[in-house]
């Protein structure tokens, strides 16, 4: 039987839970008598918390994963509490992945190694409900985690900058900033209503209100003359966190509609209101959101359970779990190029080692870029951290046909602490720019630069993309005879020498099947006496090895092989595996000097060997490689575009492919060595409407104006804009070897210009030709 107290309590918290507009919260407030500022107090005990809740994600996705990773902590920590383990004790995992291995049974501690009904199982663990309104709904995050009594609320989830969780090492949130990005996106009041309620049997009462449920209310105070800035606050009447006795709470999901059916015996609920999510994500829960999450939480330790309970969907299900992206992939390996879930340790000098996983999707024109985000991603723990785009990947590789189809997780949970901590804001969205992300970046680079199985399949996607678009045969002949007649045009191609163009077919790569246990790995075409590499100080050497691993044999979730150096002598860079040949690279060891020579040792194991493979070989140090400067070019002086563009037609049927629409214009992608392939819409609107038009004038012709007007349009700009990089890039003294033209912002450029000329390319070109050569004025 409840108290007066208690019951009046209850009432007042499911009141306040089951308000659906800001709006109804304050009028329950001052109802209750509660609106006064005089039952509140200032959130983490710092009276201007502004510069820290405004310091937090800027993505309102980004801020919710932050409230759903502290969910998957109190889940870590009841486990191991349960199990009788102090959490920052001697006895405690190490590591989040080895927590979810070893208190709920997951091989290797990552989720995408369960079926999906396991996963469903595990993932009622923790509920992200939607309720409310379709366009501005309301999230409900609950979890059966540690949960907290009243009297600990302002030592945890109202704290901030303490070290509540900094010695607990297999848990994400050590920052201690309260989960308080949500504050931001969480309507105008900032209103976050949490309830929560201790698991007895994790300790012993601590005091009389330790079996009770507990729930404030924060909210943002708007600037006034005492307060020149906003700040947060929670309720908290007589300095105290309201509280009442029940056994369990009708508060998880059931059937659609009903968000609060089912009994929670202990955990923590969070509702948040008005949440501000881009209006793209305010559709279904179950499909658009789930996609979003996925993307930040890409290998997340615990999956999610998300249930849509707003009113007025008509969906196939409203219930889903989210378990990441890389599950995902796992889930649908038909979606992915052949051979291409692979991936290696990448060894930083100075760093650490971080663990590249490399993805790539097929080329399809209705591939779903919702549930697949591709660039690079940076993770800690199965978390976003921070992302490069697939720009950056066009620019270190100039793999443009590949570019936007590739996945790369980049696991940086192995650096050391004192690395993640420069590299990554605490805000974990976006990253420093410092030296060790120039490291990271290089390395990333070079790999994917240098791996085979990429330049192979740039190459073949090339060609298809190019057989596939209506080419013209003519397109050498023509603009031979432009270059040659004319001395402008001639300028930017020397002399008009013979122009190159794509000979040949390139055959369909043969399929390759490794093993997933090897049975050999070995230096390969080892010379009698045994091999010796030279290696620059400041470069790194390539050894080749052959093997019968399949590709992911680096990089696999579950049995994974692991290459190491014996005694680390010579740092292991990177190591390329890919159809039955692994390139790796090693690094020259720290404080070597030229002519000294070294004996490299190697070990490749996996769970099924008794014995590794083991290899051996020599290397020899040479003095710094000389790295060439754009001066030094040998290119024909005057010469700036050393190759006619590859000039290809693309009619309406194939605008999925290269992503156009009506308008666009032209498209440029980097071929072969320094040709270019310029694509254009032969089916733009105003194209079309010239040739519906002029109906007297052949539609060939046209098409012809439009294709090389602004191709030679393009050739222009481009001309001038590589006169620019050039010489900034020698004033910086910038490589060779780190200019890829023309570069993404150019090229983008260029295509917005076109788009522009589109619209009177064909008539300028046509009523100019009706001008006498001279007009008298």
């Amino acid at each position: 039987m409840l108290g007066v107290e208690d019951s009046r309590n209850k009432d007042f918290c499911f009141q306040l839970l089951y308000a659906d507009t800001e709006e109804k919260i304050i009028e329950i407030l001052k109802r209750w008598q509660y609106w006064d500022a005089a039952n509140w107090k200032a959130y983490g005990d710092v009276q201007n918390n502004r510069g820290i809740v405004s310091n937090q994600q800027s993505s309102p996705v980004a801020a919710l994963v932050e409230k759903i990773v502290n969910s998957i902590d109190a889940v870590l920590t009841a486990e191991c509490l349960n199990a009788g383990i102090q959490p920052a004790g001697a006895n405690a995992p190490k590591t989040m992945q080895g927590a979810v291995e070893q208190f709920f049974g997951v091989k290797d501690g990552r989720i995408e190694n369960l079926t999906a009904t396991q996963r469903t199982e595990l993932a009622q663990m923790i509920v992200l409900i939607a309720t409310g309104q379709k366009e501005s709904p309301n999230y409900v995050l609950i979890d059966r985690g540690e949960g907290q009594s009243p009297d600990h609320f302002k030592d945890t989830f109202l704290s901030l900058l303490r070290d509540n969780k900094t010695r607990i090492p297999f848990v994400q949130g050590k920052y201690n900033m309260g989960g308080t990005g949500v504050l931001q996106f969480s309507g105008r009041h900032s209103f976050q209503l949490i309830i929560s309620k201790r698991k007895i049997n994790l300790e012993n009462k601590e005091a009389e209100s330790s079996d009770k449920w507990g729930f404030t209310l924060t909210r943002r105070l708007e600037p006034n003359s005492d307060q020149p800035q906003s700040s947060y606050v929670f309720l908290a009447p007589g300095s105290r966190i309201l509280s009442f006795a029940s056994d369990a709470l009708d508060i998880l999901p059931g059937k659609y509609p009903n968000a609060h059916e089912e009994p929670l015996e202990a955990g923590t609920c969070i509702k948040m209101w008005n949440y501000k999510l881009p209006g793209r994500l305010k559709t279904l829960a179950t499909l658009d959101l789930r996609w979003a999450l996925e993307r930040y939480l890409q290998n997340p330790a615990l999956p999610i359970r998300i249930s849509e309970r707003r009113l007025g969907y008509r969906a196939n299900y409203y219930d889903t779990t989210m378990s990441g992206m890389l599950t995902v992939i796992a889930d649908n390996p038909q979606d992915i190029e052949i051979g291409f879930d692979t991936g290696s340790p990448l060894e930083l000098p100075g760093l650490g080692c971080i663990e590249l996983r490399l993805i790539v999707l097929k080329d399809t024109a209705d591939r779903d870029n919702k549930k697949y985000a591709t660039g690079i991603f940076f993770n800690v723990n199965g978390q976003l951290h921070g992302e490069l785009g697939k720009d950056f990947i066009s620019k270190k590789t100039n793999l443009d046909y590949v570019a936007d189809s590739m996945i790369v997780i980049i696991d940086c949970s192995k650096l050391p602490t004192i690395v993640r901590e420069d590299l990554f804001m605490g805000s974990r969205d976006r990253m420093r720019q410092c030296d060790e992300r120039h490291a990271i970046e290089e390395a990333i680079g070079e790999y994917l630069r240098d791996h085979p199985g990429l330049k192979q399949l740039n190459a073949l996607r090339r060609q298809n993309r190019t057989e596939a678009a209506i080419s013209d045969e003519k397109t050498a002949e023509i603009f031979q005879a432009l270059v040659r007649g004319d001395p402008t045009l001639g300028a930017l191609f020397g002399k008009g020498e013979k122009i190159k163009l794509p000979t040949g077919s390139i055959p369909d790569p043969v399929p390759y099947e490794g093993v997933r246990y090897p049975t050999k790995f070995r230096l390969l075409h080892e010379p009698q006496g045994g091999l010796v590499k030279a290696c620059p100080k400041n470069k790194t050497c390539r050894v080749e090895f052959e093997t019968d691993a399949s590709n992911d044999y680096f990089s696999r979730a579950l049995e994974r092989g692991y290459f190491k150096v014996i005694g680390l002598v010579a740092p292991l860079s990177s190591v390329h595996l890919w159809n039955g040949r692994a390139s790796v690279r090693f690094a020259p060891p720290p404080g070597a000097s030229s002519g000294d020579r070294y004996v490299i040792r190697t070990e490749v194991s996996d769970a099924s060997r008794v014995e590794p493979f083991r290899s051996e070989f020599a290397m020899v140090i040479e003095s710094d490689s000389i790295t060439v400067s754009p001066s030094s070019s040998t290119s024909t002086p005057g010469s700036k575009l050393t190759e006619i563009p590859n000039v290809i037609g693309v009619s309406r049927e194939k605008w999925n492919i290269y992503k156009f629409n009506e308008f666009s214009a032209l498209e440029i992608k980097r071929g072969t060595d320094e040709q270019l392939d310029f694509f254009v819409n032969v089916d733009n609107l105003y194209l079309r409407n010239e040739i519906a038009r002029r109906k007297s004038t052949e539609k060939d012709l046209l098409q012809y104006y439009f294709k090389y007007g602004l191709s030679l349009l393009a050739l222009g700009i481009l001309h001038i804009k590589q006169e620019s990089f050039q010489e900034l890039n020698g004033e910086n003294n910038i490589s060779s070897e780190d200019i890829e033209w023309p570069p993404d912002d150019v090229r983008q450029e260029v295509a917005e210009a076109c788009q522009g000329a589109a619209v009177t390319i064909v008539p300028i070109i046509i009523q100019l030709g009706k001008i006498p050569a001279r007009i008298d004025t």
